[in-house]
């Protein structure tokens, strides 16, 4: 087995274990909040009456739900992402056009990031605008989430892209003092 085979395979059983903790953990908060359903505990009687204490049980199973659904959309994104011919697809065709340096590959990264990224879109909208507000949790306009969604994307980009590069910049300078060194040492 190659060892590019067996890199693939590891990711690969790596991401179904992520997936498998994520939604194993869901399941366990599941029964524990279904075991408690009755009445809340003695620590929070003097907090919640029964009635919020129901709805917060309510809660927790939907948001239970979501999370498994969004935990199996999110692995089967990121193995699209891993073992799909796109992204080498993709790199091939941003670095024929802008070249292989450290701020253009840094910028292929942001991108593939931020592409990647709009799979999750969907499943946030319905989380704040439809669970969410399902439990009168939600306090916020569809305006102001999207600011946030652009807010985010700008912050990773100022504070991200520049260590990426600064990362590529280093394992290229890594790579071309190896070189020097194999040819004079």
């Amino acid at each position: 087995m190659s060892s590019g085979a067996v890199f693939a395979l590891g990711v690969g059983l790596l991401l179904a274990a992520w997936w498998a903790a994520r939604v194993g953990l869901e399941q366990l908060n599941r029964r524990h909040a279904l075991a408690h359903a009755g009445a809340a505990p003695e620590e929070f009687r003097h907090v919640m009456d029964a009635a919020t204490y129901a709805r917060s049980v309510q809660y927790t199973l939907a948001q239970g739900r979501f999370e498994q659904v969004a935990a199996t959309v999110d692995a089967v994104v990121r193995l699209g992402a891993l073992f799909s011919p796109a992204l080498p697809w993709g790199y091939r065709v941003w670095t024929a056009g802008l070249g292989e340096s450290a701020w253009s590959v840094g910028a292929f990264l942001l991108a593939a990031g931020g592409a990647l990224s709009l799979f999750g879109l969907p499943l946030d909208w319905y989380h704040q605008f439809r669970l969410e507000q399902r439990f009168g949790f939600n306090t916020t306009t569809p305006r102001l989430w999207w600011a946030d969604r652009a807010r985010g994307l700008l912050l990773a980009a100022a504070l991200g892209y520049p260590l990426v590069v600064l990362v590529l910049g280093l394992r290229s300078e890594e790579r071309r003092v190896g070189k020097e060194c194999r040819l004079t040492c």
